[in-house]
């Protein structure tokens, strides 16, 4: 896995047909809660971008019993900010291995390219927001500090009573 221009991390890259399909997650890793997945789609001969294509995901966390979750969902260049990418954005409900598919259509050539998405447990709120925790005692501390150095000046240089 490696990290790509946007922030995301390349989850899958695999060449279908006439294809090589990307797939970046962001954020990373990839979280219970709001993700979002885009797929690169380019020409396997010379890795130009296609922008013209039909890509579908398919995600699926296979459950105990009939605990299945399963999402399709459609991936398009208005939900990315890089517009050579198809962007869809979804909210994972569970974590664990989740089972991914690329599916690709364009002029009538299919593609489809499957790899897995390790999904972890949300982040505890005071990882999530420590640098708004640690505000008020770093403030405190400078303040403190300042304090003792006008003390300090204060006491090597007295002020002349008249």
């Amino acid at each position: 896995m490696s990290l790509w221009a946007d922030g995301g991390t390349v989850v899958l890259q695999k060449r279908s047909g006439p294809f090589l399909l990307t797939l970046f997650s962001d954020p990373t890793p990839v979280r219970v809660g709001r993700a979002d997945l885009s797929v690169m789609c380019q020409k396997a001969e010379d890795n130009s971008p296609i922008l013209d294509a039909k890509v579908l995901l398919h995600l699926r966390r296979p459950g105990s019993g009939t605990d299945i979750v399963e999402f399709t969902l459609p991936a398009k260049h208005e939900n990315a900010s890089n517009k050579l990418l198809y962007a869809a954005a979804l909210d994972l409900p569970s974590p664990g291995n989740w089972k991914v598919n690329v599916d690709v259509e364009r002029n009538g050539v299919l593609a489809s390219v499957g790899g897995s998405l390790t999904v972890l447990d949300k982040q505890p709120a005071i990882v999530a927001y420590w640098p708004f925790f640690i505000i008020v005692p770093l403030v405190a501390l400078l303040f403190a500090i300042n304090r003792r150095l006008k003390r300090g000046r204060e006491l090597r240089h007295p002020r002349a009573r008249p």
